[in-house]
């Protein structure tokens, strides 16, 4: 019932979005999306630092900033705005003409920010840049700052270039860092060169490693200027604190893109991890005899790979919740390139990563790995699965083997929280 609610008055907020453009009324957006960044609904509440970060919301970004708001009292106040308002605005401002929008879930059409006509774009900026006038206002003598999770959400531009013209700082705290050396590369040439003066509205830059702060200083040099490597703060969650003792008898594979760490260019087409994963399904089919050993799988709830019909019943799969879940109840993981697989080696479990590729030169695209988890054999991945189940360990796992994997994509965690409140306040 608490959801069709929450539906409900999410689409009636965003029809009066929509109408506030049609009327041509940025003072009235502006006041409704106060009211929709304040905690308490239709309450306004007393703000007690005086500086406000309005996140622009999405949902991997949440537990961070849990995280640094819990580790002091002296954090700015957080308020979240919802992605789907900027999608409605862009989406008048291209498509005047279409009333029968989608209001709930607005859609996402051919003709982007960067697709827009020019009276268009320019009446775009110009509502936006009296939303955000009307927003200062609003909140008086506070210090209101944005922060995005991602330099390409093109419905965004438009509010980042309003946000300059009023002197409101914009920060970019990035959360897409795991990725394959090849990958980075190939994003700086092609999302890169679209979204490069995009650099240009944000005023202070958070990676979480030095693959990514090369990245974005090769598409702009200037952000050298700007970035600072703060690491991930979720890495807090995984680590176990305390040790404890147990026997083996659980499995969890981390079901995994058949093109992750793959650059998608044409020549790399045909290139997949098709023959790998099937390999680890027949695997786990015969593991699934052995009543000792509990297999589980975790599929992404978006993932566009579909599990295959062969699956033994004895093996339990799971596509809600997150993979942190199962990875704490889990004691061996079979994981590829995933940041839930660096998540394992984190938390201290046994981690394999499977490479049965009979084109060895597919090596390159995975993840930088210690090469004594990676297994280039089906019956030496069996065997060991079998030679530790019902055996005692002690978990975490001492994983010093695994710590420059876990900083090359992690980052370092030494005063992370700190470094977090220093990249907010500037």
């Amino acid at each position: 019932m608490k959801k069709i609610i929450n539906n409900i008055l999410g689409y009636i907020g965003h029809l009066l979005i929509y109408f506030c453009c049609y009327i041509n009324s940025p003072f009235f957006c502006a006041y409704l999306i106060k009211i929709s960044i304040l905690r308490d609904k239709f309450f306004q509440k007393k703000i007690k630092n005086k500086k406000i970060i309005i996140v622009l919301d999405r949902a991997i970004g949440h537990r961070d900033i849990e995280i640094i708001k819990d580790s002091s009292k002296n954090t700015p106040e957080f308020m979240f705005l919802r992605r789907s308002i900027t999608k409605i605005i862009l989406l008048y401002f291209s498509y005047q003409k279409k009333i029968f929008l989608n209001y709930l879930d607005p859609p996402i059409y051919e003709k982007d920010y960067f697709r827009q006509n020019k009276i268009d774009r320019n009446n775009h900026e110009i509502f936006w840049g009296d939303v955000i006038y009307n927003l200062k206002k609003f909140f008086k003598n506070k210090s209101i700052n944005f922060v995005t999770f991602n330099y390409t959400y093109f419905a965004e531009i438009a509010l980042y270039s309003a946000c300059k013209k009023n002197n409101v700082p914009v920060k970019l705290w990035h959360k897409e860092g795991i990725k394959t050396d090849l990958e980075a590369k190939l994003e700086a040439k092609t999302w890169g060169v679209k979204f490069k003066k995009v650099f240009n509205y944000f005023s202070n830059i958070s990676v979480y490693n030095k693959l990514v702060k090369k990245m974005f200083v090769e598409i702009e040099k200037s952000n050298s200027k700007k970035i600072t490597i703060n690491g991930c703060p979720r890495v807090c969650d995984y680590v176990i604190k305390k040790k404890y003792k147990k026997k083996i008898n659980s499995l969890l594979f981390l079901s995994f893109s058949n093109k992750r760490g793959i650059p998608r260019q044409q020549k790399n087409k045909n290139l997949n991890w098709n023959f790998t994963y099937r390999k680890v399904i027949q695997i786990l089919n015969e593991l699934s005899k052995n009543k000792s050993l509990k297999i589980m799988i975790k599929v992404k709830s978006n993932s566009i790979d579909q599990l295959p019909k062969n699956i033994s019943k004895d093996i339990k799969i799971f596509k809600t919740g997150t993979a942190h879940k199962y990875i704490n109840q889990a004691d061996i993981i079979i994981g590829h390139n995933s940041a839930s697989t660096i998540e394992a080696l984190v938390n201290g479990k046994y981690v394999m990563v499977p490479f049965f590729e009979k084109r060895r030169k597919l090596k390159k695209y995975l993840y930088k790995f210690n090469k004594e988890i990676i297994y280039t054999s089906e019956k030496y991945m069996k065997k060991n699965i079998l030679k530790l189940t019902n055996k005692y360990a002690t978990f975490p796992l001492k994983n010093q083997k695994h710590q420059k994997t876990i900083e090359y994509y992690l980052g370092n965690t030494k005063n992370i929280s700190q470094k977090y409140l220093n990249f907010l306040s500037n």
